[in-house]
């Protein structure tokens, strides 16, 4: 197994407040988001949490209770300190384990999963704009310019329940899974993710292209991805 990061700012942004971070098994990522630096306070916080899990038994329940611990986290450090009141964070996850996938998100980071040069979305983001899509109030394509299109419906540090979907699939040699933050999916299409994503070259240079590209068109938010490769 092959697997890389990468995060950038992007071109407007003054700070970047994404996190990612992985091990052998174990791949996160986390946009950020509140006041000055709390964002990358909160991101920094899910990553560090989720990367500690001990995943051993149940892991469906082992990862909930684990996302939930973070959110926990997050915000036990918003109450004693008040410039990082109400910082929260997405977070997305990949969790490889005997042959099976374990994928799970909360907020609008996504994974994507391109086996056979085919490129499946497994998460669903808990977002304001696909909320009105799946009631077909908006379309897909009005979804992508919609003026609260970055209003998220979950989030890690809140006090809502954490009860997230976990998806579970059995791996293949040659498949490629794409953990990102919404500054790639926001500026590069899942047509251009997919065609980066099939070239049989090292993971670390897909990774490279996918945060050049998200800058190519206008890199209008920080940008992070974790390529794994099977």
């Amino acid at each position: 197994m092959k697997a890389a990061g990468r995060t950038d700012r992007g071109k407007v942004r003054e700070l970047n407040e994404d996190t990612f971070g992985y091990n052998d098994c174990l791949f996160v990522v986390a946009d950020g988001m509140g006041g000055h630096q709390a964002g990358e306070v909160a991101s920094a916080i899910a990553v560090e949490t989720i990367l500690k899990a001990d995943l051993n038994g149940d892991i469906k329940s082992a990862l909930k209770k684990t996302l939930a611990l973070a959110n926990q986290n997050i915000l036990k450090q918003a109450e004693e300190n008040i410039e990082l009141t109400g910082m929260g964070t997405t977070v997305a996850v990949l969790y490889l384990e005997n042959g099976l996938a374990y994928v799970t998100n909360i907020g609008d980071s996504r994974v994507y999963y391109l086996s056979n040069n085919k490129l499946k979305l497994l998460t669903s983001d808990h977002s304001l704009v696909n909320e009105l899509v799946k009631t077909g109030e908006i379309t897909v394509e009005e979804a992508k310019s919609h003026p609260k299109r970055n209003i998220l419906t979950k989030a890690l540090g809140s006090n809502e329940t954490m009860d997230p979907e976990i998806i579970t699939l059995e791996i293949n040699k040659g498949d490629k899974f794409l953990l990102c933050s919404d500054g790639l999916t926001g500026s590069v299409s899942e047509t251009s993710i997919q065609e980066l994503m099939s070239q049989i070259i090292d993971p670390e240079i897909i990774a490279d292209q996918l945060i050049d590209s998200a800058n190519e068109f206008g890199g209008a938010d920080n940008i992070t991805v974790v390529l794994v490769e099977i």
